[in-house]
Formats: structure tokens, C-alpha cells, sequence
């Protein structure tokens, strides 16, 4: 089992990383969109695949869908 999300640890590093400040008076709030996103990420990567599962095709702008 993976290690639980440290989200205000991604958080700080991520900013440091790409150079963003950010204020401690917002770090709250960007820490719990961290751990929502990361809950459901976990549900999405928790849905069983099967092989009849394809990717959706690609959509272009203009083109008419195949028949």
C-alpha cells in the first residue's frame, strides 16, 4: 500500500519547485483541494477496468463523427 498523500508537503514542495509563493494565509485552502483532488483521484483509479473498455475517440472540431 502507498504511502498516505502528505498534501501540504506536495504543496510546499511543488511552489518551491516552480518558483510560486505562496502565502501561509492560503496554504489552508490549497492543502484541501490538494486532499479533495486526491480523493478522487483515488476513486476514478479505484474503478475496475475491463478489456470491452476503450478510450473515447478523439474529437476534431468540424470533422463529422464516422458512421
Amino acid at each position: 500500500m502507498p504511502p498516505e498523500f502528505d498534501a501540504e508537503a506536495h504543496a510546499r514542495a511543488t511552489a518551491a519547485a516552480i518558483g510560486l509563493p505562496v502565502d501561509p494565509r492560503h496554504l489552508p485552502g490549497v492543502v484541501q483541494n490538494l486532499r479533495l483532488a486526491s480523493r478522487m483521484a483515488a476513486m476514478v483509479e479505484a474503478m475496475p477496468l475491463t478489456p470491452a473498455d476503450e478510450a473515447a475517440p478523439v474529437f476534431v472540431a468540424g470533422r463529422e463523427p464516422p458512421r
